[in-house]
């Protein structure tokens, strides 16, 4: 346990929020508590229950702590490249964020268990409205792909990007490759994206 020492109230609370996501991410919330986070953190159990008052609500402020940090980094991306108007960009953004694995532990058992926190990182709507808006100024009127192909490409970019986060490092280890050779990731993202892409091009049937 690290030593007690003078915390503001946002310095504490911001601590105990990182502490539990690390705790969490690695044993899941049925294997950790609030005592064995105040440990973590250096505090008393009563200071954590003071700044969140229950297990659940603590649980429940590290996913949606981690959601909104996600939200922004998709955002941010967003605008950097203009409206994010074709596959390469979804996947691209999709796989920032995906990069993470401790956050993809953390979404993964969310959508496995019911805390009462938001089920996505994004709003797939909102999403795919900026993406459609992207992709008509690129391919105006009837040249431009229909709502439902462009909502068809988002859901296979975040199931392929998300099946892979997950999976990625049994699989390459499975089929004989380097887990940690980042060429792997990217002939992956390569590929996701050129299939993606024509599909969205309409170039396939």
């Amino acid at each position: 346990m690290t030593g007690r020492r003078r915390r503001t109230p946002e310095q504490a609370r911001e601590e105990i929020l990182d502490a539990a996501t690390d705790l969490i991410a690695r044993h899941g919330p049925d294997g950790v508590g609030l005592r064995r986070v105040a440990e973590a953190v250096g505090v008393t159990h009563g200071l954590v229950t003071h700044y969140f008052g229950t297990y659940r609500a603590l649980v429940r402020a590290v996913l949606e702590r981690e959601n909104e940090r996600k939200r922004d980094l998709v955002r941010e991306r967003m605008r950097a490249d203009g409206g994010v108007p074709y596959a390469r960009g979804m996947t691209e953004v999709l796989f920032d964020i995906l990069a993470d694995e401790r956050y993809v532990r953390l979404w993964t058992w969310s959508q496995l268990h019911d805390w009462d926190v938001e089920r996505s990182t994004v709003s797939l709507a909102k999403l795919v409205d900026a993406i459609e808006d992207g992709v008509r100024s690129v391919l105006p009127g009837p040249d431009g792909p229909d709502r439902e192909r462009i909502e068809m490409v988002v859901l296979l970019s975040m199931s392929g990007a998300y099946g892979y986060a997950i999976g990625r490092r049994y699989w390459l280890t499975d089929l004989g490759h380097d887990p940690d050779d980042p060429g792997r990731d990217q002939a992956y993202r390569a590929a996701l994206s050129a299939v993606l892409s024509a599909h969205l091009e309409g170039r396939t049937k």
